[in-house]
């Protein structure tokens, strides 16, 4: 077979139809659906990063807002002895800009769990004597700059006993507080208490709660 039959046989038959051509209106439509495609796209893109910029901008607002009510909960000692005279206050203070709910507070001395000022004065071997002050902290609302004296003495016995547990590391105290955001954090004196850890929600001390 020469060449030239090889190249007749692979050539399209000279009375094959022609590919159909667009009219004018078909390529005007197909020109507008290819608009419609890019700027439906487009929208959808707008969209996205306008929702992606409002909940960044929701999320920096709340930022900005909770941290205009920020509460800061410093737990404090005030004691002297001095001759014949003794003293000592234990205080919480809400160093912070917002209001701090308090809302569970535990109170350990020498191993057991105090439920009250009674039992804890019993616990140290002391007598509850009429130079003695108490305010209850469990779910109180410290506002900002207000200060609570928990328990104060003026009784010299009972105050220098109250020193002493404090020297012991093993007695402790541990408190939690939320801002009225619902953001809370948990304080431990056998912690830095100037770096409270942040937690979920406060925790749930049961029967070992201290009850004022």
């Amino acid at each position: 077979m020469t060449e030239e039959s090889s190249e007749s046989q692979d050539a399209p038959p000279k009375d094959a139809p022609a590919a159909p051509m667009l009219t004018r209106a078909e390529r005007i439509f197909v020109r507008l659906t290819l608009w419609q495609t890019v700027l439906s796209v487009a929208g959808v893109f707008i969209a996205i990063v306008a929702l992606y910029a409002a909940l960044t901008e929701s999320a920096a607002v709340r930022q900005q807002t909770a941290a205009a009510v920020w509460p800061f909960v410093q737990f404090s000692i005030d004691d002297y002895d001095s001759a014949n005279a003794a003293g000592f206050t234990m205080s919480f203070t809400n160093a912070g800009v917002g209001p701090a709910r308090m809302n569970a507070v535990r109170l350990i001395i020498n191993g057991a769990p105090m439920r009250d000022w009674a039992q804890a004065v019993r616990q140290l071997g002391g007598e509850s004597s009429d130079q003695i002050g108490r305010n209850f902290i469990t779910n109180r609302v410290l506002s900002p700059d207000e200060s609570v004296a928990m328990i104060s003495t003026t009784d010299p016995g009972l105050a220098r006993l109250f020193q002493a547990a404090i020297a012991n590391p093993e007695n402790f105290i541990a408190y939690c507080y939320c801002s009225i955001f619902d953001e809370c954090w948990l304080a431990d004196s056998r912690w830095d208490t100037q770096k409270p850890e942040p937690v979920e929600e406060c925790p749930d001390f049961g029967d070992t709660t201290f009850q004022n």
